[in-house]
């Protein structure tokens, strides 16, 4: 019988491998948890070591050829409108990797947004890519960026024909989208295809009131994170391709080069039966959800000193459309640093944030939330702001740069830099130099700095000042981030 969207293919396969009883002398070694140390059973279940199958010989079987996995994917192609699925066990950072050898050679030269994630420019070291960067919009009332502008990405197009595809974020990690329609259409004038990383949008598929998604709007690629705005576990991941540009044999081996040869069948199950969920009932459920968020919009928009991010920041093609579960509060009226806030919030409401910047808090908003929690986040950031009015001093620290003012130069290509001979160097002295090493405050995890690029003094006072506030330099060679490597 042909699989439907009522299917889960591997989903089932795994309910029937923990049914069977058999000894094992392969992999896993714990054995069904036999082996497994008590104290970590007692925390994440024994159930979870019996889930832990292998791929070959737990939910496939060499002699039955059931195509399991291959079947989910089709089923997950079809839901999301792509010819060609593939489900990720190790996040969207590794299906960005992927991309890029989808469609480039070492030596080539890509379109990246400058607020890409920095596992783009991760993409970019492996795969020996030289960038051109795409300028974002920048939004001076927020001092958040948005979308790539269609005539920036026209504008890199013409000066460079030699790049083979260009490479954005979209959503942002603000839950703003890009035209994505227009800037496929410019890409493809030039015949090259357009990779959206779409890690925070896989669930826009599902729900017309949503934006539209990169599949459905004439991307090429889009990569989305299951884990981030579904219910995938984390590490679930989806490469979706729709293209005449990108061949699905390249793509194929570029996916079978980054996924592991061990997958953690209960991710690729998460993905299965997170699909069905979506297929079956994405509509109902993401009308809930908006219904939820747009509450808590309304309520925190009451509250004095907060900004919530709304459609009426929309203006032209960067910033083409709002998802709106993501909920954006400037809190700079506060008087207090995002990481300020974030931090009390957590210590008197047990309230975790998506975000917290210098002067921004981000609640993201999914199926998992119910109304009682929605309520909680109001209340919290009310009592917040009544404790901010008792703080002096805390707010974002004089003189630190805006976002727009940051440069981007580049000296040589990120793989040069990053596999040349480097120093450590004190961070104050590391104007002039060439960063080896990338600087990516997270979340949202967009480099400030990346190998290649010359550091100057505005970055070195955006950085000092940006600890100052409370950032986290996540992935430093120094985690203090007192010095940083240069190249030599």
């Amino acid at each position: 019988m042909a699989d439907t969207q009522s299917s889960a293919p591997i989903l089932e396969a795994l309910a029937n491998y923990t049914r069977q009883s058999s000894v094992s002398f392969g992999v896993p070694g714990h054995k069904s948890g036999q082996g497994a140390p008590p104290d970590i059973k007692q925390v994440i279940g024994e159930e979870a070591f019996d889930a832990d199958a292998t791929t070959q010989k737990g939910i496939d079987d060499r002699r039955e050829k059931k195509r399991t996995i291959q079947r989910a994917e089709h089923l997950a192609a079809e839901a999301w409108g792509a010819d060609v699925a593939y489900l990720s066990t190790n996040g969207t950072s590794l299906s960005n990797h992927a991309a890029y050898l989808s469609v480039a050679a070492p030596g080539d030269t890509v379109l990246v947004a400058r607020n890409c994630h920095k596992s783009v420019t991760a993409g970019l070291i492996l795969a020996g890519l030289r960038p051109i960067f795409l300028e974002p919009d920048h939004d001076e009332a927020w001092d958040i960026e948005h979308g790539i502008p269609v005539a920036e990405l026209e504008r890199k197009l013409a000066e460079h024909p030699e790049a083979r595809g260009a490479f954005i974020v979209s959503p942002t990690y603000f839950g703003v989208v890009s035209n994505i329609g227009a800037l496929a259409e410019a890409c493809h004038r030039h015949g090259r295809p357009l990779v959206v990383d779409e890690a925070w949008g896989p669930h826009m598929a599902f729900h017309p009131d949503l934006p539209l998604h990169a599949i459905k709007a004439g991307a090429d690629l889009s990569l989305g994170s299951i884990h981030k705005t579904m219910a995938g576990l984390q590490g679930a991941s989806i490469m979706l391709l729709k293209s005449e540009l990108v061949s699905a044999e390249r793509f194929a081996l570029a996916y079978d080069l980054f996924e592991s040869t061990s997958p953690p069948v209960q991710v690729l199950a998460s993905i299965d039966a997170t699909r069905r969920q979506f297929a079956l009932e994405g509509e109902a459920i993401l009308g809930g959800l908006l219904a939820r968020a747009r509450r808590a919009r309304a309520a925190l928009a009451e509250i004095p000193g907060i900004r919530v991010l709304g459609k009426e920041a929309l203006d032209g093609d960067a910033r083409f459309a709002l998802d709106e579960t993501k909920v954006a509060l400037d809190i700079s009226g506060l008087g207090v640093t995002g990481y300020a806030a974030e931090d009390w919030l957590t210590e008197n409401g047990q309230i975790s944030m998506g975000l917290s910047d210098d002067v921004h808090l981000l609640a993201c908003f999914t199926l998992g939330n119910i109304d009682a929690e929605a309520d909680a986040l109001v209340g919290a950031i009310r009592a917040l702001a009544d404790w901010a009015g008792t703080q002096k001093g805390k707010g974002r620290p004089p003189g630190m740069p805006r976002r727009r003012d940051l440069p981007t130069t580049m000296a040589m290509t990120p793989a040069e830099a990053f596999f040349g001979r480097t120093e450590a160097v004190p961070l104050e002295r590391a104007a002039g130099r060439v960063a080896a090493e990338m600087v990516a405050p997270y979340p949202p995890g967009i480099p400030r700095l990346v190998p290649g690029q010359r550091i100057e003094a505005v970055h070195v006072a955006f950085l000092r000042l940006g600890l100052e506030a409370g950032f986290f330099p996540a992935g430093l060679r120094d985690p203090d981030m007192q010095s940083l490597r240069v190249v030599a």
